[in-house]
């Protein structure tokens, strides 16, 4: 089966269950792991053959919701390619917002801990733009400990990482040592997880995604907990929710952070930095 054969039927196919554009990029990401090629690539090799079984397995795999990620195991963030494995969070390219808003502080070393490190993406994206990083990742589950830490080797920074199975940041034990400490925590309320499309609210890890009933419990707590792990100085990144704005203004005034927002490409607040005069 030719390439842009395969396209055009596999884009014809996915529109059925998502957005055509949506559609035609998740084409691209099913060629470009047949063809072991980037996603842009693939226009490159459309008179090339790949193996029309394995390509339709897995856009039958995809027309059951099970998310494109969780079957090819693999995801690209930041340009780069990361494995991915079933219970840990998919990537979502919002989450590059969090990378820039990092990468303006123009922070070239020290160390740098990110609460829920989940598959390593935005620590080991950090750890390969500034090569003077120590990386220090803390998550409940340790699934997502090891496939962070498989994700490492895979790009060649597993020296410069060290992980812990822990909750928050009590494990560090009150010690002001890190430039940065970032996160994308959980920020969806009950009712907002009760909302969501199939394929997350199934598929996906609850404890991943649920902060609780208001939906900025682990902001809140983070902001409470981060100034005594900070050095002088040092910086607090969130992601967050697109409707989450007013909230969190309110919580950076009352715990005195002052803060600098990002928004992301529809033009929703989704990342804050936040620091301490």
């Amino acid at each position: 089966m030719k390439v842009s054969q395969a396209f055009n039927q596999g884009k014809k196919l996915l529109s059925q269950i998502e957005d055509p554009e949506y559609a035609n990029w998740e084409v691209l990401l099913i060629l470009s792991y047949l063809l072991k090629v980037k996603p842009l690539e693939v226009y490159l090799f459309f008179d090339k053959d790949i193996p029309e079984e394995e390509f339709f397995k897995i856009i039958q795999a995809r027309l059951t919701k099970k998310p494109l990620a969780y079957i090819l195991k693999e995801a690209y963030f930041w340009g780069r390619k990361f494995e991915i494995e079933e219970g840990v969070l998919i990537p979502r390219q919002d989450t590059e917002i969090l990378i820039e808003a990092f990468l303006d502080l123009g922070i070239e070393k020290g160390k740098v801990l990110e609460v829920g490190v989940g598959s390593g993406i935005n620590l080991i994206t950090l750890l390969l733009e500034k090569s003077g990083l120590e990386g220090f990742g803390v998550d409940i589950n340790p699934k997502t400990l090891r496939l962070t830490f498989k994700n490492a080797r895979l790009h060649q920074v597993e020296k410069r990482i060290f992980l812990f199975k822990g909750d928050g940041l009590t494990l560090f034990k009150n010690r002001p040592i890190f430039e940065v400490i970032l996160s994308n925590p959980p920020y969806l309320s009950l009712k907002e997880w009760e909302d969501l499309e199939e394929e997350v609210r199934i598929f996906e890890p609850k404890e991943a995604l649920v902060a609780g009933t208001v939906g900025t419990e682990f902001h809140e707590r983070l902001m409470k907990e981060a100034p005594f792990y900070l050095k002088k100085g040092g910086f607090l990144i969130l992601e967050m929710g697109y409707n989450q704005g007013k909230k969190i203004r309110e919580l950076a005034r009352r715990y005195e952070w002052k803060s600098r927002f990002y928004q992301d490409l529809r033009g929703y607040e989704r990342v804050v930095v936040l620091w301490k005069d």
